[in-house]
């Protein structure tokens, strides 16, 4: 009974796997077509892509090859080149010279300072000879006498003699037999009358040369203004270098005087009537004048009493002594005066320093301003210049001044009469007196627009300071003062930015 049903079971296993394996191969038979039908169908599509894409590349070599015969047509056209020019040949070179060879150098030696550049060894200075030499002219009192004068110092001296008269010291080796005539023109000095004019011209010597070895050098001027050494027959043959170039001239002080000098001191000697004088990179000393007109650029000046002055300064310092009337424009310079009754002057970043002056009219750009005692009137504009006056005579009647970020200091202890109108925004004012709100003065009804201008500045200014916890109308910035009765001295001062101190 086990052994049939074991049987049973075998057989029937064996037909439900039989069954199976019918089954799956049923179905591998009907998938297969249709995974190749799929396959088939992808191939066509990119055989149908790449023959898309054949095509266009065909047609676009198919333009290509169109544009290219059309270019290759358009440079056939073309007329041929035409052959190109021979070049000719270059020269050969001709040879080089050779270069001459260079004598030995020979020491050159000095002696108290002076080269001797022939090559003589001088054993001691008295191998080297001086001579003065003089040349003189007769003018006439109305005529001008005009200077002209390069790298030599000069030395002009005022005598009561109708006539010029030029000295100065020529040195040489050997016997020096020329005349003073002769000595003058190898100097480059010369003396000559104009019509009613005399021009005395002093230039820098030309040079001169020596000979060595059978070759001959030279040069041209005389180095560090040196004196110039001439040997017997006036050749210039080196420079003496322990003492300077100075020329002598003697005018007639009634005479008007011109001077023109580069690179060279000039000191004036007596009182000169009438005087031009134009300084370039050089010193001036000079004594007293009636009239002077002075250039300077570059250079120092220093001058004694004069009547009436018209000044024009840069780049220097100016010392004078008293001054009447004077007219200065300067630059960037050092300005000190005695006692001026008169002054008008325009400034730009320069230091004055003035003992005592009546009557002052001007305007100062930048730099100090510092008065020993004022004695009538001050009157000045500016910006950035500080202005001390440490001594303000009763006498004084106006000070006006208008500036802006200056320190200025004005005191009023010998003062006992003043009123004083002050305003000026971010001001500080120190003084001993009470100040009191500054009225406006009623202006004309023309100016209205004017006025309606200034009102908004002011308006403007009023908003600034209230930002800052202040206003425009405080005490420091627009106020009015009196001492005394009112009626004496006169302070009008308008300063923006300001520290003024009236103690």
């Amino acid at each position: 009974m086990n052994k049939r049903n074991f049987f049973l079971q075998t057989t029937l296993a064996l037909f439900g796997l039989a069954m199976m394996v019918q089954v799956h191969a049923q179905s591998i038979s009907s998938t297969a077509p249709k995974a190749a039908n799929q396959k088939q169908k992808a191939l066509s599509i990119e055989n149908q892509q790449a023959t898309q894409q054949m095509k266009i590349l065909a047609e676009m070599d198919a333009k290509n090859a169109q544009i290219i015969r059309g270019n290759l047509g358009a440079l056939a056209a073309l007329p041929p080149m035409p052959p190109m020019a021979t070049m000719p040949a270059m020269p050969p070179m001709p040879p080089m010279a050779e270069f001459p060879e260079f004598p030995e150098r020979m020491e050159m030696p000095e002696v108290n300072g002076f080269t001797y550049f022939n090559g003589k060894n001088f054993t001691n200075a008295d191998d080297l000879k001086s001579k003065e030499v003089s040349q003189e002219m007769a003018v006439s009192k109305s005529a001008d006498i005009y200077i002209e004068n390069t790298s030599r110092n000069i030395v002009i001296k005022s005598w009561d003699q109708p006539k010029v008269k030029i000295t100065t010291t020529v040195y040489f080796e050997g016997d020096g037999k020329l005349s003073d005539e002769e000595w003058f023109e190898k100097l480059n000095i010369t003396l000559k009358n104009l019509g009613t004019s005399v021009k005395i011209k002093s230039g820098s010597i030309g040079g001169g040369s020596y000979t060595m070895n059978g070759t001959t050098f030279g040069w041209t001027g005389q180095p560090n203004n040196n004196v110039a050494i001439f040997n017997g027959n006036g050749e210039n043959v080196g420079s003496k270098s322990n003492i300077k170039r100075v020329v002598t001239i003697y005018i007639p002080n009634s005479n008007k005087l011109d001077v023109e000098s580069k690179y060279a001191d000039v000191q004036i000697s007596g009182k000169i009537n009438n005087a031009t004088i134009d300084l370039t990179n050089g010193n001036l000393d000079a004594e007293d004048f009636t009239k002077l007109y002075l250039r300077s650029k570059y250079a120092n000046a220093s001058v004694g009493n004069i009547a009436n002055a018209e000044i024009e300064f840069m780049n220097g310092r100016l010392t004078t002594g008293n001054i009447d009337d004077a007219d200065l424009d300067s630059k960037y310079s050092t300005i000190e005066m005695a006692l001026v009754k008169n002054l008008v002057f325009r400034s730009t970043n320069d230091e004055y320093e003035i003992e005592g002056i009546d009557h002052l009219r001007g305007r100062k750009n930048y730099g100090n301003l510092r008065i020993t005692k004022l004695y009538a009137s001050l009157e000045l504009d500016g910006t950035n210049s500080d202005i001390k006056v440490r001594q303000i005579n009763s006498g004084v009647n106006l000070i006006r001044i208008d500036n802006k970020y200056a320190d200025i200091r004005l005191p009023l202890r010998e003062v006992k009469n003043y009123n004083i109108n002050y305003s000026g925004p971010f001001s500080t004012v120190y003084g001993n007196f009470e100040k009191l709100p500054l009225k406006e003065e009623p202006k004309p009804a023309s100016k209205d627009k004017e006025d309606k201008l200034s009102e908004e500045i002011r308006s403007v200014n009023r908003s600034v300071m209230r930002a800052y916890g202040g206003d425009d109308r405080n005490n420091d910035t627009r106020f009015s003062a009196v001492g005394g009765d009112g009626k004496g001295l006169k302070i009008e001062m308008k300063c923006q930015n300001c520290t003024v101190d009236f103690k």
